[in-house]
């Protein structure tokens, strides 16, 4: 019976585990693929489909230090840059860290 009951306790431990594992790699995957669409955009130079991964209230901050609030703001900045100095540049993401919730507040755009 002891053994039993040890073996289904085991059993309950590594099932939520899963489920808050698959639930943490989902979030993670959001958070990955809204930063590859910025890239896919930044790299077309068209930011006309924004709305599908930022917020309204996007909080972007540039390669010099600069930090334009709201999505509108943001690609009207962002459309200037790139018919100007970054024209013709594309970058390339080589490596990607997602912190966890604790760290790092991440909310999905709302559509």
């Amino acid at each position: 019976m002891k053994a039993a009951t040890i073996f289904l306790l085991a059993i309950s431990v590594l099932t939520v585990s899963s489920a808050v594992s698959a639930q943490t790699s989902n979030k993670e995957n959001e958070v990955r693929k809204a930063v590859q669409s910025f890239y896919d955009a930044f790299n077309t130079h068209g930011f006309g489909k924004a709305a599908e991964f930022t917020r309204d209230d996007w909080n972007h901050i540039n390669p010099f230090g600069g930090r334009t609030r709201g999505r509108s703001a943001t690609v009207s900045d962002l459309n200037r840059v790139h018919s100007t100095f970054l024209k013709g540049v594309s970058d390339t993401v080589e490596e990607m860290d997602v912190a966890s919730k604790k760290k790092l507040a991440y909310r999905p755009p709302e559509i």
